[in-house]
């Protein structure tokens, strides 16, 4: 049996792999804990975005430029839009710059249970960005982050400790 995909099919799967250095991960309800274990002891980023967000997509330079000036920080961006959406996704990632930024997208049509997965306070608002520190306490920020905030927010938490 030959299996035969729509062209879109086949170039999403031909840039997968380069977006962003990797492939767009399904995220779920459970995928914010996985991320904490994966980076635990350690501050990271979490940015939600949507293809159809313009500010969403003003924010991306903010977020390549945060992960250019601390490259030990995790960067994790995470698309809002429906599973079906995935190749437009694809296709717009492939297009940034966006230097080992690591990528999702939400796998369930469900938002909200994916939402309230990562935060029962969040209503959906986009851009909405969490900044977890090294015990992954967050502080969480809806729409556009301030650079200069952000930088010294991550200065602040990635400051070699003085010695006593």
């Amino acid at each position: 049996m030959k299996l035969e995909l729509p062209l879109f099919a086949l170039v999403a799967l031909a840039i997968a792999p380069a977006v962003c250095g990797g492939e767009l991960r399904a995220f779920d309800a459970k995928s914010l804990a996985e991320i904490r274990q994966t980076y635990a002891g350690r501050p990271f980023v979490l940015a939600f975005w949507s293809i159809h967000c313009a500010p969403c997509k003003e924010e991306m330079g903010t977020l390549a430029a945060l992960k250019k000036k601390f490259p030990g920080v995790p960067v994790v961006l995470v698309a809002t839009d429906p599973p079906s959406a995935k190749p437009a996704v694809v296709r717009y990632l492939a297009g940034q710059k966006l230097g080992g930024i690591e990528t999702w997208a939400f796998a369930d049509e469900f938002a909200e249970k994916v939402r309230f997965g990562v935060d029962r306070k969040w209503h959906g608002e986009l851009p909405r960005t969490y900044f977890f520190d090294a015990q992954h306490e967050s502080t969480a920020h809806s729409g556009v982050i301030d650079p200069a905030w952000a930088q010294s927010w991550l200065a602040e938490r990635t400051a070699p400790k003085a010695k006593r």
